[in-house]
Order: C-alpha cells, then structure tokens, then sequence
C-alpha cells in the first residue's frame, strides 16, 4: 500500500516537473517572440514610415511570415531535401525585407534627382523675396513626391513650432544622403555668417549635377561587373536545377547524405563570399 502511494506520487512529481518545465519554456518562447515582434514592428514600421508606404507592420509581417512558409513548402515539394527547404525558407523570409528596401533605395535616387529642381526652386523663391520656411512651402506645391513630401514634413515641423535650423537637420538625419547633407550645411553656414543663398542654391545645383554625372559614368563603366556578379551568382542554382533534371541519381547524395549537405553548406558559404566580395570590387563611392 505504501508502495502504491509512494509510486503514485511520484508519477505526479514528475509530470507536475514536465508541467512546469513546459510551462517555463512556454513563457520562454512567448516572451522571445514577443520581443521579437516588438524590434520586428518598430524597425518596418519605421521604414514604411520613412518611405511614405501605404502598410501597416501587422500585414508586413503575415506577408513575410506566409512567404516564408510559403517557399519553404515549396523547396521542400520540389527537393525533399532539407537544405532546399531552409534555403527556401530563408529566401522567403528575406524576399520582402529585400523589397522593401529596394523600393526605398528606388525612392532616394529619384529624391536625389528631384533635389536639383527643388535647389532652384529655393533660389528662385528667396530671389523673389520670401523666407526660407516659405521657400520649402512653395516646394512642396511646385513638385511632385518624393521631394514634395519630405520638403512637407520640413515645413509642418516649422508650423509646429521646432526651429528652422533645426527642421533642415532632421530631414537630413531621417534621409541619410550626401547631397541633402551637403544642402544642409550650406543654408545652416549661409543664416549664421550672411552669405548669398541665392547664389549657394545655384552652385549647390551645379555641384550635384556634376556629382550625378560621375555617378552616371562610373555605374556604366561597372555594368559589365554587375552583370558578371549576376551571372556568376546565378549559375551554380542554374546548373544545378538542370542537373536535377538530367541525372536526379547524380544530384541525390548532395540532398540525401550528411556529406552532401555538408557540401553544400560549405559551397553556400563560398558563394556568399565571392558575391561579397564582387559587390566590394564594382561598388565605387563617389
């Protein structure tokens, strides 16, 4: 009879012990998520924000969690392998983010190029006698978006009572480019010593046409780079899909053993490197 209780207590120890310990990691792992919705949210958030993007952080994230899933299945379909499965997860999981700053990156070389236009505009608006925070008004209604709408926030930062000086900084803090910080500098000198900003508007106009003209030539002379780091970076998948095809008991030790997939994650590795190292070469700051 003791026996039987002392067994029957101990079953009930060890599974309130798996309870508990299934509990904890429970927590563990809400917790971790939970954190990792909140760095997740404010980062996207913060981009679709900064590029004007009509998504919530919420949809972003089911988009790129279904992507995820989505691929996965589908490497996994194709390969049953499960290498192909996590590489096609992952591309799933980096496929929106990589779209995401595509667009933005897509966004700041129109903005820069819109600057030119928005440069003579401020030279033409203060040649005619109107401040600086009026100036930024008239462009916001002369031109068209993306510059209109950065130029937008300037002035309604203005109208909420932050300082000039201090609304041009801002704008070239969110923004993060060489020309509107040069822009930046050239007004913030020009109030505090008095100089022409007419004429600073006119010759910053000048300097950056100049600046995109090098950055015209220089990207032509580095196509043919790009198109090799393409060709290069494509190839192995390529050859390997037609490979599949061809001889698939040629290609299945690579899937189906551990010394397969080890050769793959070393050749992966490899591949990472030299496309790195292709973007360091073709990749010239002017």
């Amino acid at each position: 009879m003791v026996d039987t209780i002392l067994y029957g207590l101990s079953y009930v120890l060890i599974a309130a012990g798996i309870g508990w310990v299934g509990y904890a990691m429970y927590e563990s792992i809400q917790l971790g998520y939970t954190r990792y919705r909140q760095s997740y949210d404010k980062k996207v958030n913060g981009e679709l924000q900064k590029n004007f993007m009509p998504y919530s952080a919420d949809r972003f994230f089911r988009n790129n969690m279904l992507a995820t899933v989505g691929l996965a299945a589908v490497g996994y379909l194709w390969s049953e392998s499960i290498f192909f499965t996590l590489i096609f997860g992952a591309a799933g999981y980096y496929l929106p983010k990589l779209s995401l700053k595509m667009s933005a990156h897509k966004r700041a070389e129109k903005l820069e190029l819109q600057l030119v236009d928005a440069l003579y505009v401020l030279s033409n608006s203060v040649a005619a006698g109107l401040t600086m925070p009026m100036a930024c008004e008239v462009v916001t209604k002369q031109l068209v978006p993306p510059v209109s709408q950065e130029f937008g926030l300037l002035v309604n930062e203005i109208r909420l009572g932050v300082p000039f000086d201090k609304a041009l900084e801002n704008m070239a803090s969110r923004l993060k480019s060489n020309n509107f910080d040069l822009l930046t500098t050239s007004v913030l000198v020009a109030r505090q010593t008095g100089g022409n900003i007419t004429e600073i508007f006119k010759s910053l106009a000048l300097s950056i046409k100049e600046i995109m003209r090098l950055e015209a030539k220089v990207k032509a002379m580095t196509a043919q780079g790009r198109m090799q780091s393409i060709v290069l970076g494509g190839l192995p998948f390529f050859l390997a899909a037609i490979l599949s095809k061809i001889n698939p008991e040629l290609m299945k030790p690579l899937f189906n053993t551990p010394q397969g997939t080890m050769i793959l994650f070393v050749a992966a590795l490899f591949w990472l490197v030299g496309i790195y190292l292709i973007r360091k070469v073709i990749n010239i700051d002017i």
